[in-house]
C-alpha cells in the first residue's frame, strides 16, 4: 500500500471516528480547541504509559535472558521505551502552549507515535518464546492484556490514537497464538481476546463521546461568555444605546457612558440622583408613560421598551427604556439595572412613514390607499345621512409622449406641477389624489350640482393644457375628466370608481382633453364589449374568423400584381363583424397576437397556392407588433406555407414608429433580413412619416384613402400626391394608392407615376369562393397551370 492510499485509509478512519463520538458537526474553531484538549490528556497519560511500558519489557527481557530472543527483545523494548520518552518530553505542558497553533503536526505525531509502538509490541509478542514455557506465554497474556487497559484508560480521549496503538498490537498477539499448535485453549484466548477488545471499543467511544461533548460545551460557553463580555463592554462604551441601574432606595448607581451623553448630565451628578424623580424633571407633566413606569417599579415589576418623550441637553427627543428588579442570592431587593436608547430618529422617520403612507411622495397629493379610504367614508356618510359626493377621473393626454422624448425626470417635474394646479383649483374641503402614473382623481364632498362640476372641469382643463416649463422648455398637455355622481351613478366605491372611469374612457374616445359625465348607456356599452370580447375568444377556436382578399393592381395595365388580405369576423348571430368593432378590442387584451399570427399564417398559405408572381400583403396592428417576437412568428408562417419570402408584405401604420422607436427599427431589420417586404401604410396623416423613412428603409409606401379621395376635386389634393410620387421616385420605393373608386382617380395616378392602386374600382374584397374566379378571368395567361388550378375550384365549387 503506498504512503497516498495510507493517508486516505486513515482519513477516512478518522471521519468515521469523529461521526461516531460526535465531533463531526462541531463549528471549526470549536473543533480545534476540543482537538487541543484531546491530545493534552493523551500527553497527560503519557508517563503512565512509559512506566507500563518498562514494567512489561523488563518482564519479557528476565524470561528471554540467556536465550536467543533476549538481544532482539532488548532492541525492540528499547526503541518503544525510547519513543515513550520521547513522547512524554513532547508532551510536557510547557510544550502544550507552544504547539497550540500547530494541532495538525501533533495530531499527526501522536498517531505515528501511537502507531509505531503498537506495531512494535505485536513484534516483541511474535518474538516471545510462547511455545516453550507456560511461564512466558502467561506473561505474554498478562501483559498484553495490562497494555490495553492502560492504553484505554491513556488514549480513550481520542480514540484515533487508541486505534493506531490497539489494532497493531491485537494482530500481533493474534499472530503469536494462532502460530502455535491449535488447541482448545488457544482458540478460547483468541476469542476472549477478540471479545474484550469488541467491548473495549465500546467503551472508548462512549467515554470519548462524553468526553467530546462536555468539552465542546465548555467551550462553546467560554466563547459565549467572552462574546457576551465584549457585547456588554461594547454596549457601555456606545452613545446610543447605554446601560443604567439604581439601588434599593432608587439612587442611582450605576450609568454608561452613553446615558451621561443622552442627559448631558455629568456622571458624577448623576451618581446617587434619585431616578425617578430624575426623570420626571425631564418628561412632560402628566405623561402617562411615566406614570406607567413609576407605577412598575413601586411594584418592581419589569417594564420593557417604555418610549418617553424627554427634554434633554435642551433638546427634545424620544428614549426607549426597559428595566428589570435586581435580587441577591437570599431573594433581597438590590434595585433595578436596565438598558436605554434613544430612538428620536426612529419616531421621527414613523412620522414621515405616516405621512407618507397617507400622500404620494412626489406630489403631496393623496395616494391610492388614502382615497379609497375617504371614498368609503363619503359612502358610509351616503347610506347614513344621504350626503350626495362626486368623483373626478382625470389622464393626462399626451404625457407619455413627453416621458418617452424628455425623460422621466421631466415627466416628474411636470406631474408636480400638474397637481399644483389641481391643488390650485379644488376646495379645501375637496380631496385630490394621484393614483399612479398619470392618474388623477378628485373627491368633491356634499356636491351634486352639474353645472358646478363642468365648470370645475372646465377650468382644470383648460389650466393644464397651459404650457409648462421644464428645464428651460416649453412643453404643452391635455387632461380628460370622467365624472361620477352619487348616488345617482352608484352607491358603492367600486360602482363609481367604475362608472367615473367609464366616463374617462368616453371622454379619451371623443377626442381627449374633454370631459364627460357617466351616462346609463356607457354601461351598456361596456356590457356589450366584454360580451364581444368573450365570444371573439372562441372565434379562433371555431373558425369563425375568416380573411377576404383585395387586389392590388399595375397602374401599367391594371393586371393584379397581389393582394392585401383583410381579416372579417363571420359571426353565428351578428353576421359579417368588420375589424373596427372587434380588432380594437382584441388589442387591449392579449387575443391580438392569436388573431394576428393566424392572419399571417392564413394569408401565406393562400398566397402558396396563387401564380408566384403574385404578392399577399398583411397589416400587422401595432400592439401585436409590440407583445410578441413577431419575425419568429413570420418566419414560421412562411415554413408552414412553403411561400417564398419576397412573395409576402408586412405593412405598419406609423403610430407603430411613435413610441420605442429603436425596439421596433431592430424588430423590422430582423424582418426585412428574411426578405420580407416592408411597407408604411397610411402615409400621409402623421406628424413625422418623412422622418420615419430617412430612419428605417420600407420598401413601399401606401398613399392614404383620404387624399385619393379629394383629389377628385382638390387641386392641393393632387399636388400633394404629385409630391408623394415624386418622393418614392427619389427614394426608389414602391407607390401603392389605396382608395381608388373612380376611372378619372384611377388615370391620374397613373400619370403621377403610382405603381400600385387598390380600391372598389378594380375589385370589392374577395371572399375564398370568388377567389378562384377572379383568378380565372383576371390574371395574365402567363400562368396555365394556375388558371386550369381555378378552373378545377370552380368547377368542385359549382359541382
Amino acid at each position: 500500500m503506498s504512503v497516498k492510499s495510507g493517508l486516505r485509509l486513515f482519513s477516512l478512519v478518522s471521519e468515521f471516528v469523529d461521526r461516531a463520538i460526535g465531533a463531526d458537526g462541531l463549528p471549526p474553531p470549536v473543533r480545534q480547541k476540543l482537538l487541543g484538549r484531546q491530545l493534552r490528556s493523551i500527553g497527560q497519560m503519557t508517563p503512565a504509559l512509559l512506566a507500563a511500558s518498562l514494567v512489561v519489557s523488563v518482564i519479557f527481557m528476565v524470561l528471554t535472558w540467556n536465550t536467543a530472543r533476549f538481544w532482539p527483545i532488548v532492541i525492540a523494548t528499547g526503541t518503544i521505551n525510547l519513543l515513550h520518552l520521547h513522547g512524554a518530553f513532547l508532551a510536557r505542558p510547557s510544550a502544550w502552549s507552544r504547539e497550540d497553533g500547530n494541532a495538525g503536526q501533533t495530531v499527526t505525531r501522536t498517531i505515528l507515535y501511537a502507531l509505531a509502538i503498537g506495531t512494535m509490541w505485536g513484534v516483541v509478542l511474535n518474538l516471545l518464546p510462547v511455545d516453550q514455557s507456560s511461564t512466558v506465554r502467561g506473561a505474554a497474556t498478562i501483559g498484553v492484556g495490562g497494555l490495553l487497559c492502560v492504553s484505554m484508560m491513556a488514549l480513550v480521549n481520542y480514540p484515533q490514537a487508541l486505534a493506531a496503538f490497539t489494532i497493531p498490537l491485537i494482530i500481533g498477539a493474534l499472530g503469536t497464538i494462532l502460530g502455535l499448535d491449535t488447541t482448545p485453549d488457544l482458540w478460547a484466548q483468541g476469542a476472549l481476546l477478540l471479545a474484550f477488545t469488541f467491548i473495549m471499543v465500546m467503551i472508548t467511544f462512549n467515554h470519548a463521546a462524553a468526553f467530546v461533548a462536555h468539552r465542546a460545551s465548555e467551550t462553546l460557553i467560554q466563547e459565549k461568555r467572552e462574546i457576551i463580555g465584549l457585547l456588554l463592554r461594547e454596549f457601555e462604551q456606545s452613545n446610543s444605546d447605554w446601560i443604567w441601574g439604581f439601588d434599593a432606595d432608587g439612587c442611582i448607581n450605576r450609568v454608561s457612558g452613553g446615558f451621561t451623553a443622552a442627559t448631558g448630565v455629568p456622571e458624577d451628578a448623576l451618581i446617587g440622583a434619585d431616578f425617578v424623580y430624575f426623570l420626571s424633571c425631564i418628561t412632560p407633566p402628566d405623561d402617562p408613560l411615566m406614570a406607567h413606569l413609576e407605577r412598575d417599579i413601586v411594584e418592581r415589576q419589569t417594564f420593557q421598551d417604555i418610549e418617553l418623550r424627554v427634554t434633554a441637553d435642551g433638546k427634545e427627543c424620544w428614549w426607549s427604556l426597559t428595566g428589570k428588579p435586581a435580587y441577591d442570592e437570599g431573594g433581597a431587593y438590590l434595585g433595578y439595572i436596565g438598558t436605554g436608547s434613544d430612538v428620536t430618529e426612529r419616531k421621527l422617520a414613523e412620522r414621515r412613514i405616516t405621512m407618507l403612507a397617507h400622500h404620494d411622495p412626489m406630489t403631496g397629493l393623496l395616494n391610492r390607499t388614502k382615497f379609497t379610504e375617504q371614498l368609503n367614508s363619503c359612502v358610509a356618510r351616503l347610506e347614513r345621512y344621504g350626503t350626495p359626493f362626486s368623483v373626478m377621473f382625470l389622464d393626462l393626454d399626451q404625457f407619455k409622449s413627453v416621458n418617452d422624448s424628455r425623460g422621466h425626470m421631466a415627466g416628474d417635474k411636470l406631474l408636480v406641477q400638474v397637481a399644483r394646479r389641481i391643488g390650485e383649483l379644488v376646495r379645501d374641503t375637496d380631496m385630490a389624489a394621484r393614483l399612479g402614473g398619470d392618474e388623477f382623481a378628485i373627491i368633491l364632498p356634499n356636491d351634486g350640482d352639474v353645472d358646478g362640476l363642468a365648470r370645475l372641469a372646465g377650468r382644470l382643463i383648460d389650466e393644464i393644457k397651459e404650457p409648462y416649463a421644464i428645464d428651460g422648455d416649453q412643453l404643452t398637455i391635455g387632461v380628460s375628466i370622467g365624472i361620477a355622481m352619487a348616488p345617482v351613478n352608484g352607491t358603492r366605491p367600486d360602482q363609481i370608481l367604475r362608472n367615473a372611469d367609464l366616463a374617462l374612457y368616453r371622454a379619451k374616445a371623443d377626442g381627449r382633453s374633454l370631459y364627460r359625465f357617466f351616462e346609463t348607456q356607457m354601461d351598456s356599452e361596456a356590457r356589450e364589449k366584454r360580451l364581444l370580447e368573450a365570444e371573439l375568444r372562441d372565434a379562433l377556436d371555431n373558425d369563425e374568423l375568416v380573411l377576404y382578399y383585395q387586389p392590388l393592381v399595375s397602374s401599367v395595365d391594371e393586371q393584379p400584381t397581389g393582394f392585401e388580405a383583410l381579416i372579417r369576423w363571420n359571426h353565428p348571430i351578428r353576421g359579417l363583424v368588420a375589424p373596427a368593432e372587434f380588432i380594437p378590442i382584441a388589442e387591449q387584451s392579449s387575443l391580438i397576437v392569436d388573431i394576428g399570427d393566424w392572419t399571417v399564417e392564413q394569408a401565406c398559405l393562400a398566397a402558396a397556392t396563387w401564380p408566384e408572381h403574385l404578392t399577399v400583403a398583411v397589416n400587422l396592428s401595432a400592439k401585436h407588433f409590440r407583445r410578441s417576437d413577431i419575425s419568429v412568428g413570420i418566419k414560421r408562417a412562411l415554413a408552414i406555407s412553403g411561400l417564398a419570402p419576397h412573395r409576402l408584405e408586412i405593412e405598419i401604420t406609423e403610430g407603430l414608429l411613435l413610441e420605442n422607436l429603436d425596439e421596433v427599427i431592430l424588430k423590422l431589420t430582423e424582418i426585412r433580413e428574411l426578405g420580407v417586404t416592408i411597407a408604411m401604410d397610411d402615409f400621409g396623416t402623421g406628424y413625422s412619416s418623412l422622418s420615419y423613412l430617412l430612419k428605417f428603409p420600407f420598401d413601399k409606401i401606401k398613399i392614404d384613402r383620404s387624399f385619393v379621395d379629394a383629389s377628385s376635386g382638390d387641386e392641393v389634393a393632387r399636388d400633394i400626391l404629385k409630391t408623394i410620387a415624386s418622393l418614392g421616385k427619389t427614394l426608389k420605393l414602391k407607390i401603392t394608392a389605396e382608395g381608388v373608386e373612380t376611372k378619372e382617380q384611377a388615370e391620374f395616378l397613373a400619370d403621377i407615376a403610382c405603381h400600385q392602386l387598390q380600391g372598389f374600382y378594380f375589385s370589392r374584397p374577395l371572399d375564398t369562393i370568388d377567389m378562384p374566379h377572379y383568378l380565372l378571368t383576371q390574371v395574365a395567361p402567363q400562368a396555365p397551370a394556375v388558371k386550369a388550378e381555378a378552373e378545377a375550384k370552380l368547377a368542385a365549387l359549382a359541382g
